[in-house]
């Protein structure tokens, strides 16, 4: 499922945090040896790297890449994984009859809600 992890981005910031006694960040793992993957903090992930969401608001879509690296929050309750933007892909456009298919299924839900109310 996952690649191999790229060469760990080490962030100082992090660095320095972990080398405080009596310090710990808990998710910072840029090496994946805890985690299995590069592992950040939220909202300290390396700036080449972004989430699903972040690259289709870029434009961008994975393109069959294995996720490189992920973040955890929430006691590790939350995972986002995180994919190199170089090697993202542009996202793809539907075609004339995807559209018109997705029109025709919407307008067919719309309708069916209508008669489920009226009854």
């Amino acid at each position: 499922m996952h690649s191999i992890p790229a060469p760990a981005a080490r962030i100082p910031q992090l660095e320095q945090l972990n080398a405080s006694p009596g310090t710990r960040v808990v998710f910072y793992d840029p090496t994946g040896s805890r985690f299995g993957l590069p592992t950040y903090p939220w909202k300290w992930a390396p700036k080449n790297l972004k989430t699903r969401r972040q690259l289709a608001a870029l434009g961008l879509r994975p393109g069959g890449q294995a996720p490189i690296a992920q973040i955890l929050w929430r006691k590790g309750g939350r995972r986002a994984y995180l994919y190199d933007i170089t090697r993202a892909l542009p996202k793809r456009k539907p075609t004339g009859k995807q559209l018109d298919a997705l029109d025709k299924a919407l307008r067919a839900r719309r309708t069916r809600r209508h008669e489920r109310g009226a009854s």
